[in-house]
Order: structure tokens, then sequence, then C-alpha cells
């Protein structure tokens, strides 16, 4: 009779694991499907730089730069971590792509020097059980989401350290992008036009740093200025209109623009950010 119980405790244990596998399983597969599905939040972009096509304005000291539309890996890559009632997901994607530098060569001549790009890039976030596991979702919802990083992958040896912004209203301070997170309903919030003086700290002692953010429809370029020891500055004047954001620090080598044979040599991260009226 206890072997009998034994054998029937057994199975009654391997019967339970198996059941907490395929749940564990199905919440994989729901976050998976609502990463997959979100198109604001995690997305893949085709779009050339926010500087192409541009000819007015110098933005090296021999010319102005920009990168191509650039393809991907046909699906990026999900990964999903569940633990009771929370979720972790890392998201990955490659980038291919070129870049181009338009070069004055002489007072009269030009040149464009062309270089291809790869790179890898990778966001986190965090999803919560709100709802049910019935749900079509399995109650799932994003709560929180980190910065996006983004490097060159062939050759990779600049780097950003930290990032401050600082403004009468408020003074931030992020180390990891990758772990540091925010609220993925308010991120973190600017409010209209509120004038933002930002500092990198990096790697780098001879190279460019660049703000690409949103004045209305268009995403612009303004370039940062080095002070020294991979210290660059600059300021931004947040946009006039609510809504969800985007801001990119861009960092490169200097031989990355001024050597026609070096390789591409990127770190950049990428800070969602929400433009919201004063309460």
């Amino acid at each position: 009779m206890s072997k009998t119980l034994a054998l029937m405790l057994v199975f009654a244990v391997a019967f339970l694991a198996s059941c907490q596998k395929q749940d564990v399983d199905k919440d994989k597969a729901a976050v998976r499907a609502l990463v997959d599905g979100d198109t604001i939040h995690f997305k893949t972009g085709t779009a050339g730089d926010s500087s192409e096509g541009a000819s007015t304005t110098d933005d090296t000291t021999m010319g102005i730069w920009w990168r191509g539309p650039q393809t991907h890996d046909s699906l990026p890559t999900i990964d999903v971590e569940v633990q009771g009632d929370s979720a972790w997901v890392g998201w990955h994607q490659h980038n291919y792509g070129e870049i181009f530098h338009w070069v004055q060569t002489s007072e009269t001549t030009a040149a464009k020097w062309t270089k291809s790009l790869q790179e890898a890039v990778q966001l986190n976030a965090v999803y919560r059980r709100d709802g049910q596991s019935s749900d079509t979702d399995r109650g799932w919802k994003l709560k929180k989401m980190s910065l996006e990083c983004g490097q060159s992958e062939t050759t990779n040896t600049v780097q950003i350290d930290s990032l401050k912004i600082h403004s009468s209203l408020r003074d931030i301070l992020i180390v990891n992008p990758l772990e540091s997170y925010f609220p993925a309903d308010s991120l973190i919030t600017f409010t209209p036009g509120e004038k933002l003086d930002i500092t990198l700290y990096t790697n780098v002692t001879n190279g460019y740093a660049w703000l690409h953010a949103f004045w209305g429809l268009l995403l612009v370029r303004t370039p940062f200025q080095g002070q020294g020891d991979g210290v660059f500055t600059g300021t931004w004047s947040a946009e006039l209109w609510p809504g969800f954001r985007f801001a990119i620090f861009d960092l490169m080598t200097n031989s990355t623009l001024m050597d026609p044979v070096a390789p591409y040599d990127y770190n950049g991260w990428l800070l969602p950010y929400k433009i919201q009226t004063a309460k």
C-alpha cells in the first residue's frame, strides 16, 4: 500500500510540474505576442539618418555625414523569463546599412565616402500580470521600459558611461541604460519647450557626439561640444507638442568619419520620453 501511495505521489508531482511548465510556456508565448505586436515601444525602423540629404551646414570639420536606410534581421529576438506574475523581456535586433560622409577635399571639390555598418541593439522591459490567465493576453501588461542601447558589432571601442540631464525642474543621471527602468505609461516626462542641459560622459577623448531629437514631425540632429576627457555637453529644448517621443545620444570615434578606411565604431543610447504639460 505504501508503495502504491508513493507512486501516486510521484505521478501527482510530475503532473503538477507538467501543468506549471505548460502555464509558463503559455505566459512566455503571450508576452512575446504582446511585444511583437507593439510597434510603438518595440519599433523596427528602416528610416535613414536625421540629416540625410542635408547640404547647407557642416557638422564635421570636413563635411556632412548621415546613415542610409537600414535593414534588419527577419525577426527580432525576444527573450522572455517568467516568474510568478512578473515577466522580464530582452528585445534584440541587428541593423545593417551604410554610413555616408560628403567630404570637402579642396576649396572646389568634394568626395563621398561610404562605409558599411552593422549594429546590435537591445531594449529591456518588465511585464506584470494585471488580469486573469484566462484573458486573451493571459493578463499581461507592459509596466516598465529601459533605454535602448546600440553599438557597432565589427569594431566597438567607444562607450557612453553616463548621461546627465538637468533643467530647472529635474536632475536625471543614467549610468546603465539597460538597467534603468521607467514606467511605460509616463516614462521620463518633460514639459513643452523645457530647456535641458545635457552632459555625456564617455571614454572617447577624440570623437564626435550628437543628439537626435524631434522638432515637430522632424527628427533633427544637434552636435555636442567636446569639453575634453571624454565629456560632451549641449542644450536641448524639448518639443512643444505633447506625446510619446524618443531621443538618441550618438557617439563615434573621430576616425569613423575622418578616415575613409577606418571601421565604423559607434555607441548610442535611445531615451524614450513623454511631453506633457506641467500639472
